[in-house]
């Protein structure tokens, strides 16, 4: 008799399988054991598919559909066909841990393309009812109007099965401008959200606002405002009653946003902002130059950058601390870095063609890095050269580069690879490249050699 093995161990085998959804769709095929356990995990998460695969899944979910809903659709002229007559193997529905109502509409929009909105409205009230009825217990609701008007005034909460699905909701993404009945119904369901992330439409929900107040548990912080450009201190004040819960904050903005809130937050842990190139925003940062963010180990700045001098004296006071930082900076820049930023992990940065020297006094001051991502060619440093400085004065600990453009010769790849076999002691790294890639296939050849050596650990392109 063939060895099984224990449903357990099933589970945590394809957990970490969840990304590879072509390989998990495979396990639904060996037997029924192994069937039960992945169909779990491949419809946890129903995202990030193409039309073709949106009208497959919208086929399955319109065959779980009740009766009672199948009926009505029929009263209605919506004459619903699919794949198959016979129940579903599964009640898939009650599988789903991350709900985009966006993702939904699209499907039914794909579907019933020569329908009028009427009917649109009916088939996405029922299905939305039956995942309410079916989930247990959600984890993740997607919410956005920006996509398309009629979104903003879905209202989640009418079904009477929702309390039980949204109590234990951790992640919240929605638009600013969704009809307030509906943050203001969810403030009384859950109270447990970690993860908020707004986008900002053209008004900000008086709800909204009361959904943010109502939270004890808010930990990530994210807010996007690329279209709008709308003025958001109306909502500052029910942000800052969380500043000591708050320990992820991303801004993602246009121009002319008020950053001075940010000094609330002293407990922050990770900071992202990305504005445009103009600087317009990161003026803003100036007041945050003299406050001290104790547990910050994680800095990004993309796009604009602040004020050389700002940024120093942050780095004086928080670069300590920091364990990943991400800026477009260069030149009397990188040196600070090597000065205030002693523990860094991982780093990107700029380096012009003319900072090898530079170079070597980041991997000399930063013992700790073992991760550095740079843009090569043009006015930066040349790849050649990078790798002869990483192959040379990285840290013992070194074993990631990241390379955007990539342009080397064959020979020098292969140098750079004896030189990094007989480093002391000897780790395999791990190369990513992106953005413009000049590689041929005696790249390929080179990389795959040392891969099998184990010099390389991992090789991955990134168009």
């Amino acid at each position: 008799m063939p060895f099984q093995l224990p449903v357990d161990c099933l589970n945590e085998i394809f957990e970490c399988l969840e990304e590879d959804r072509i390989t998990l769709h495979s396990c639904l095929l060996i037997n029924r054991l192994w069937c039960k356990t992945s169909v779990r995990i491949l419809w946890r998460n129903c995202l990030k598919f193409n039309n073709r695969q949106r009208l497959k899944i919208l086929d399955t979910l319109m065959a779980c559909l009740p009766k009672e809903s199948k009926d009505l659709l029929y009263e209605n002229k919506i004459f619903i066909t699919t794949s198959t007559s016979k129940q579903p193997l599964f009640n898939y529905p009650s599988f789903y841990k991350v709900l985009s109502i966006s993702e939904i509409v699209i499907m039914i929009k794909l579907f019933l393309s020569e329908y009028l909105k009427k009917e649109i409205d009916l088939l996405k009230h029922e299905i939305l009812k039956m995942f309410m009825k079916q989930i247990p217990s959600l984890k993740k609701l997607i919410y956005y109007s920006v996509e398309n008007r009629i979104l903003k005034n879905i209202t989640l909460t009418h079904f009477s099965e929702t309390k039980v699905c949204l109590t234990n909701l951790s992640e919240l993404k929605c638009s600013s401008n969704i009809n307030s009945d509906f943050f203001y119904q969810l403030s009384e369901i859950c109270q447990n959200i970690q993860t908020l992330d707004i986008e900002f439409g053209c008004t900000i929900s008086n709800g909204l606002i009361e959904m943010i107040s109502s939270q004890d548990k808010l930990k990530h912080l994210s807010l996007t405002d690329i279209w709008s450009d709308i003025d958001w201190t109306g909502i500052i004040p029910s942000l800052i009653n969380h500043s000591n819960t708050i320990t992820k904050l991303h801004i993602l903005g246009y121009r002319n946003k008020e950053l001075s809130f940010i000094t609330n937050f002293t407990n922050l842990q990770e900071l992202f902002i990305s504005f445009m190139q103009d600087g317009s925003c990161i003026k803003y940062f100036k007041e945050l130059q003299y406050v001290t963010f104790n547990h910050l180990n994680n800095l990004k700045f993309d796009g604009g950058c602040p004020k050389f001098e700002i940024l120093v004296k942050f780095l004086e006071n928080n670069g300590k601390n920091l364990k990943e930082f991400y800026v477009n900076g260069y030149g009397s820049l990188n040196l600070i870095i090597a000065k205030f930023c002693p523990n860094l992990r991982s780093l990107y940065t700029l380096f012009p063609e003319n900072e090898m020297e530079t170079l070597k006094v980041i991997f000399n001051s930063c013992q700790q890095l073992e991760s550095l991502k740079v843009l090569c060619g043009n006015r930066y440093l040349k790849e050649s050269k990078v790798l002869k400085i990483v192959a040379k004065h990285s840290p013992e600990n070194f074993h990631e580069l990241k390379l955007r453009n990539f342009g080397i010769s064959e020979l020098d790849l292969e140098s750079f690879f004896i030189s990094w076999k007989n480093r002391v002691p000897q780790r395999s790294i791990s190369f990513i490249i992106e953005g413009f890639i000049f590689i041929k296939r005696e790249h390929i050849d080179i990389f795959e050699k040392y891969k099998k050596l184990g010099i390389v650990k991992k090789f991955e392109i990134i168009n």
